[in-house]
């Protein structure tokens, strides 16, 4: 039987970040993981040829800022760490920021899980934000994992976070306030720099500009291809639905 997650608690949506002064936090996902050319979610692989391309690019990068990053907080999985190795800065691994915990569907494809057990997957998809995964986590237990980061970026400044997906989505919910219902399908693509910039002076807009509560936000694609690892949600999310609309929306991989 899945369990549903209670509504966030007020208390975690409600952390504030410091306006006295103009600061700046940088997020990115890990780079191409052999898991993501071949479809597989959670795991812990090692980065692809181009994922190395883009640990590099992102050293080159960093390390080029007119004011350099001073920490790197990496997850505990390899894919982050090896992405963070040309980054001129101390490293920090925190296991708060690790990816989505899979649990049984771990090291799995989205055809695998449709085809083993097609009732898990339909019920993800009728529920993606406290959907709980068998053995595993929803995407409320990792906002809920993510508080003690959240306190302390209210004081950090000129740091990189490098982590996963499903985790970055919850950062960025969080620190731009958005509805909790966008998290589980923001877009978070790879060898993209996320640049939060938390000022008293950002203007009301919207995501992609300014955010309205202070924090305006950048993208920046890196120049190294990847895999495009977003899957929408299907129109069909019954418990009865056949294989072909389950797997309708899975993103082209290996």
């Amino acid at each position: 039987m899945v369990e549903v997650m209670a509504p966030c608690a007020q208390e975690i949506l409600d952390l504030s970040i410091s306006r006295g002064k103009t600061r700046t936090i940088y997020l990115s996902r890990h780079g191409e993981s052999q898991n993501n050319l071949f479809g597989k979610i959670g795991g812990d692989a090692d980065l692809s040829p181009r994922g190395q391309q883009y640990a590099k690019a992102l050293g080159d990068f960093m390390n080029n800022l007119g004011d350099p990053c001073h920490k790197v907080v990496t997850s505990t999985l390899r894919r982050t760490q090896q992405t963070a190795k040309y980054i001129s800065a101390h490293k920090v691994v925190r296991n708060e920021i690790d990816e989505i915990n899979a649990g049984a569907h771990d090291n799995m494809t989205y055809e695998e899980i449709a085809k083993i057990h097609p009732v898990e997957f339909a019920l993800r998809d009728k529920d993606k934000l406290n959907y709980r995964y068998p053995e595993g986590e929803s995407y409320m237990d990792v906002v809920n994992r993510l508080t003690p980061v959240l306190k302390e970026l209210e004081t950090e400044t000129n740091l990189v976070i490098i982590s996963h997906q499903a985790t970055i989505r919850c950062l960025l919910t969080l620190l731009l306030n958005l509805p909790l219902k966008e998290l589980p399908y923001l877009k978070i693509p790879l060898h993209t720099v996320m640049q939060l910039t938390f000022s008293d002076s950002c203007e009301e807009s919207g995501i992609g500009g300014e955010s309205g509560n202070g924090v305006s936000i950048e993208y920046i694609r890196l120049p190294v291809d990847c895999v495009d690892t977003y899957r929408a949600r299907p129109e069909n999310c019954s418990l009865d639905r056949k294989m072909e609309d389950a797997c309708l929306t899975i993103p082209f991989h290996l």
